[in-house]
């Protein structure tokens, strides 16, 4: 299993961006972003790049999200889920690193923080969703080599 260095950051993500679908109003955590990644500095920069991505971007995140769902509206996706596929689009569109670990991070997070189906359900999502940035040639993660 891959593991990358940015997990915390990412769950920390995921947790700001499902709070603030609760609650709009609310100050950016920056105490809270801190503390759960133990004060790394390149943590607490990379978790705040999702957060002000994906807030930024969730548009056009949501958008790649909805043209690959089958059998599934958007607004009855699940709000963790929902989140966590923002986050993976977000980073498959916008970081440089391998598509297998953004991919994988995406699913055992999904896993953590989802139901039981959500690993499943977020890899499914998230392989037809690489496969059309690839086509319109908007993946900025390192593609997979063919036969790996």
């Amino acid at each position: 299993m891959l593991i990358d260095k940015n997990r915390r950051a990412r769950t920390v993500a995921l947790q700001v961006l499902f709070s603030n679908e609760i609650n709009p109003e609310q100050l950016p955590p920056d105490e809270m972003i801190r503390e759960r990644v133990r004060n790394d500095i390149e943590q607490i920069r990379y978790a705040n790049r999702l957060i002000d991505g994906v807030t930024i971007r969730k548009k056009e995140l949501d958008e790649q999200i909805e043209a690959v769902l089958e059998n599934w509206k958007f607004s009855r996706l699940a709000s963790t889920d929902k989140n966590v596929l923002r986050i993976a689009v977000y980073e498959l569109m916008n970081v440089r690193e391998p598509v297998a670990i953004l991919m994988n991070e995406a699913i055992e997070i999904a896993k953590e923080y989802g139901d039981k189906k959500s690993g499943g359900f977020v890899n499914g999502v998230l392989d037809k969703i690489r496969k059309n940035l690839e086509a319109q040639n908007l993946l900025a993660a390192i593609p997979v080599e063919r036969g790996e």
